[in-house]
């Protein structure tokens, strides 16, 4: 320290060398502060991704049990698959599919907003609703995915209560 005071002060000033080092110096300190925030906000997305991902699906199974546990009439095809039925919220031959974005529909009417899918960064990338006429329970998996190649998974059962009610209730 006392020796760059004496070259400061004895007015030659720094050697080229020595100007170098500094920049080379600063140069590595600004590398390293570049990739630790990469990998910081790395880090973050997919932090976040995961949880919004895990928040979409958690959505999606509070919003198919509520609306599967009074299904009435319903109407099942090929190894127990889900093709129609009645709804409280959307009434008579509901029909459940993906749009071309991937987001939920009953009767071409989207179920949940676009923010809930991230404004478009998730989709509903597979999933199948089976129904077992002699218990009553619809089993659902749903597989979600999005930025930051996130993927998750659930597979949840729901007790229908009215799954025969109305005297329709067949298959085909």
């Amino acid at each position: 320290m006392k020796r760059l005071r004496q070259k400061l002060k004895n007015g030659r000033g720094l050697t080229l060398v020595e100007m170098v080092a500094a920049a080379a110096v600063l140069a590595l300190l600004g590398l390293m502060l570049h990739t630790g925030l990469f990998m910081a906000q790395n880090s973050y997305n997919k932090i976040t991704g995961e949880a919004e991902s895990q928040l979409l699906l958690s959505t999606l199974t509070d919003l198919l049990s509520n609306e599967l546990r009074y299904a009435r009439d319903v109407v099942t095809g090929e190894g127990g698959r889900l093709q129609r039925y009645t709804s409280v919220n959307y009434g008579r031959n509901t029909i459940l599919a993906l749009n071309e974005n991937g987001q939920l529909e009953a009767n071409e009417r989207q179920m949940l907003s676009g923010g809930a899918y991230g404004n478009g960064a998730y989709r509903i990338e597979a999933w199948s609703i089976l129904y077992d006429e002699t218990t009553q329970v619809f089993t659902v998996e749903l597989k979600v995915t999005g930025a930051y190649s996130i993927s998750n998974e659930t597979e949840f059962s729901v007790r229908c209560l009215n799954g025969a009610a109305g005297g329709e209730g067949a298959s085909t």
